[in-house]
């Protein structure tokens, strides 16, 4: 067989070699070896991305050497030399290759500094070099199966720990790890809402596998395809399976867990930062029917003087929808302006409150609407016949939203036609972002024709093969016209299903239709893990339950208030919702549950959000997660591999979520000393161990409330906002929204630690070229104490802006006796006398600088 004779299906590489090395081997059927019999022949490939093709079993095989930690294998039925297919999810397409590379043909090993492939015995085995000692990672065999399916089988070595995969709602004990389980896609065509007695939750597949073993053995694995795949973990011969036999599949090597999701994120894509007031509350209800019961809901949370940033807008704000009937208003995305009249005045009377609004759009479209008929003879929907016929599938099975068609995302001309038509004139109204729902896609008809893709250069426009891949296009769609209609907005997508990518759309999702029980909010945990490991920051809940199921009265108020703080910790954005057809429901928190409870936890919330706010920059910028498990920061701790509950927020906090109704919540504390950060005296010092906390605690004297535990690590460097926080605490200045009362949280540690304060505008994309302001605070550990330093960027230094700002400095175990500020004693006062200078409190003090240039660089020594 000629290789370049072939018709290519892949770009090619310049100066590409076809080694005269040409190998025949024998594929063997015994264990842990490929079961394809007959003679196999290897090609090697010397190029900048040197490859290795395998030919003469069921199809084609090509390793790939990416770069010195990453190795791309395709299968195919015919591949040739040059760059390998890569899906729509992928983000990034180009790469250098390894530093350098060498192929042993006697051992036919391809190999870098870092990762080698072996074939042997028709199986691919794969090692990490980079350890002082190699670890074998996995045999990867292709297994006999049917011309049009394509098994994988992937040696467990010794490796205890899978996560990863994307979301998956279950109230099993089996928590986050994958090993011993199957991961099987909720249907045959793949994502889909799935139904049980917690939930009406999305399934969704997001192929992409950390592998975990001893201390820091590691690996990933990114499936590179939207066709759904069965995993099988259950026996140490893995399986993955694909209906599909076309697929390509990433292995990558990193030091840690950290690392890889990083590594994945390079590959698929980082989500841009949200905007500031999405980290915000915001409440919602299915639904507001007219703006009076919109400013009712607000006037009661600015009475109880509730913080909110903005309200979500369900079915009723385009008119709501008529179940079976072509005549529903599903599709129109046009204000009904006898509930909600003058929308554009009062969205900017609200924005004069600093309250946004964001909006639902669904895929489909009533058959009754002029919209319909435009989109069939542009085929813009899902079509029941090919071109140039112009009849759509028209869906009525489940009629809930009435009868019509669905958007065929998978258009480019859909995508921005739509756009145009629709969204521009909602933007300019001042909706801050777009809610997307039913998008796995919940209804659909399984013959449907689409514009479609290439995939292994072929056409692929059957119903199975865009599925998985319609959520994506959809906010492909919305990212990209809005950056070309508005280029300062930033995307902002809330989104109930999703693929392999959809983050760096700036999709948020979340769970679905959950239940008001318990067992919803301790499945969400998992969950969470195993979504934030797939790239997925931003995930959250309808808090309180969008169905009631009879639930209510005290036990509603029980669950609602307990659930909002665990939210508040960790769900961005921070979203009540519930179905409210009836008006007899509530969702605001000043509401239903505790309200003194509420309050006091939306107002942590708020005071975090300078630190949350700088863990979304981070996260932007370096794919560090911003909510991750434990054993994201402790890999090497095997105690906290199998811990769901309790979480970090970034590198400084840790939380344990409220999943139940009991008094007391079991918080697993990895090594090292731990700070509550609602009472800084006590400290615990952990080897490693599983601690009873009580999930209420004192407000004011004579006043309790429930709250998730909430801890500070050694070496810890939090900024908040000041104590009496009432909305997001900014002052504008220099184009940057500053935080004006800025509050820093400082643990002692031996060791010196550092983190960056990112502030922007908060609204547009500037924070991408200019516009982002960074201060580097930084802890000190010295010979008679501690060094805390504030050193901003220059964006930051040609600034005028003031702010106050004051140091809270935890110290365990020293005492402070002086404090300087830039080389100038502060004095001590007495707590509430609010001058400038320093007072101590249990676990430490507090040093109050007043107000200072958030341009000016700080030095401020604790003295023994």
């Amino acid at each position: 067989m000629s290789m370049l004779g072939l018709h290519s299906l892949l770009r090619g590489l310049p100066s590409v070699t076809l080694s005269a090395i040409t190998l025949t081997i024998s594929a063997c059927s015994s264990g842990g070896s490929s079961s394809v019999e007959g003679p196999l022949q290897s090609q090697y490939i010397d190029a900048q991305q040197p490859q290795l093709l395998i030919t003469g079993g069921q199809g084609d095989v090509m390793v790939t050497l990416l770069d010195d930690d990453l190795l791309h294998i395709a299968y195919h039925s015919e591949l040739s030399a040059g760059q390998p297919y890569f899906s729509p999810m992928l983000a990034q397409t180009q790469f250098d290759g390894p530093a350098s590379h060498q192929y042993d043909p006697s051992s036919q090993t391809l190999s870098t500094a870092l990762l080698s492939v072996t074939l042997e015995k028709g199986c691919l085995l794969t090692t990490d070099l980079s350890q002082p000692e190699p670890i074998t990672l996995t045999r990867l065999c292709l297994a006999e199966s049917d011309d049009d399916e394509l098994e994988l089988t992937l040696s467990q070595e010794n490796f205890s720990h899978i996560y990863g995969l994307g979301q998956k709602l279950d109230t099993s004990d089996d928590g986050a790890n994958w090993l011993g389980e199957e991961r099987l896609p909720a249907t045959s065509t793949g994502n889909a809402m799935t139904y049980s007695d917690i939930a009406a939750s999305g399934d969704t597949q997001i192929p992409v596998a950390y592998v975990l073993g001893e201390g820091m053995d590691n690996y990933g694995l990114f499936f590179d395809t939207h066709y759904p795949l069965s995993f099988d973990f259950e026996s140490p011969q893995w399986q993955v399976s694909s209906e599909e036999p076309s697929l390509g599949v990433f292995l990558f090597i990193g030091a840690d867990l950290k690392q890889l999701r990083s590594r994945y994120l390079d590959l698929t894509g980082r989500a841009p930062v949200p905007p500031l007031k999405a980290f915000g509350l915001w409440v919602s209800e299915y639904g507001y029917d007219n703006w009076q019961e919109l400013d009712s809901k607000l006037a009661s949370l600015k009475q109880a003087q509730f913080p909110i940033d903005g309200f979500v807008m369900d079915l009723q704000w385009f008119g709501g929808i008529e179940t079976s009937s072509e005549d529903t208003q599903m599709g129109s995305l046009t204000w009904d302006r006898e509930a909600f009249p003058e929308p554009e005045k009062k969205m900017a009377a609200l924005a004069e409150q600093n309250i946004a609004l964001i909006h639902i759009e669904e895929s489909y479209v009533g058959a009754g609407l002029p919209e319909y008929q435009q989109l069939a003879e542009k085929r813009q929907l899902a079509m029941d016949c090919e071109a140039p016929c112009t009849t759509p599938s028209k869906l009525s099975s489940n009629p809930w939203w009435g009868i019509g068609g669905m958007i065929d995302w998978t258009s480019s001309s859909a995508r921005v036609d739509w756009h145009n038509e629709k969204r521009v004139a909602l933007i300019d109204d001042g909706f801050l972002g777009h809610w997307t729902d039913l998008g796995e896609p919940e209804l659909y008809d399984y013959s449907s024709i689409y514009s479609g893709l290439e995939w292994y250069g072929e056409p692929r426009t059957d119903h199975p093969s865009v599925h998985n891949l319609l959520n994506f296009y959809w906010s492909q769609g919305i990212a990209e016209q809005t950056a070309a209609t508005h280029p300062d907005r930033r995307p902002w997508i809330l989104s109930r299903s999703g693929a392999a990518g959809s983050q760096r759309f700036g999709v948020a999702m979340w769970s679905g239709d959950v239940a008001s029980r318990f067992l919803a909010v301790e499945a969400q945990m998992p969950a969470q893990t195993n979504m934030s490991l797939s790239g997925f920051d931003y995930y959250g809940s309808d808090i309180g339950g969008f169905h009631r199921g009879g639930t209510s009265g005290r036990n509603l108020d029980t669950l609602y208030t307990r659930w909002l703080a665990t939210s508040v910790l960790m769900e961005i954005p921070l979203r009540p919702h519930t179905e409210n057809l009836c008006n007899c429901k509530e969702t605001a928190p000043d509401r239903v549950g505790d309200q003194v409870s509420n309050l006091a936890n939306l107002r942590t919330r708020y005071r975090l959000t300078p630190y949350l706010y700088s863990l979304a920059h981070h996260a932007t910028l370096t794919g560090e997660a911003m909510f991750p498990p434990l054993v994201y920061h402790f890999q090497q701790d095997a105690n906290a591999r199998d811990v769901d509950q309790t979480k970090m927020i970034g590198e400084s906090l840790l939380f344990t979520a409220i999943t139940d109704n009991e008094d007391q919540v079991n918080s697993y504390l990895p090594a090292g000393s731990w700070v509550n950060y609602y009472d800084l005296a006590e400290v615990t010092q952990s080897s490693g161990a599983v601690f009873q906390h009580s999930v209420t605690g004192p407000l004011s004297e004579g006043e309790t409330v429930v709250r998730a535990p909430l801890f500070m690590r050694a070496g810890a460097i939090v900024p908040t906002l000041g104590e009496d926080v009432a909305d997001l605490g900014r002052v504008a200045a220099a184009d940057i929204q500053w935080f004006e009362n800025l509050q820093l949280n400082v643990v002692a540690d031996s060791q010196s630690h550092q983190f960056s304060l990112y502030e922007d505008d908060g609204l547009t994309q500037s924070y991408l070229n200019d516009g982002l302001a960074e201060t580097v605070i930084e802890l000190a550990p010295q010979a008679d104490g501690y060094l805390v330093t504030l050193s901003p960027n220059q964006v930051a230094k040609s600034s005028a802006a003031q702010r106050q700002l004051s140091v809270t400095f935890v110290t365990p175990e020293d005492t402070i006796s002086q404090v300087e500020v830039n080389g100038e004693k502060l004095p001590q006062v007495t707590p509430q006398s609010g001058d400038i200078g320093w007072y101590l409190l249990k676990g430490g003090l507090v040093a109050v600088l007043g107000e200072v240039s958030v341009g000016a660089e700080q030095a401020i020594r604790f003295v023994r």
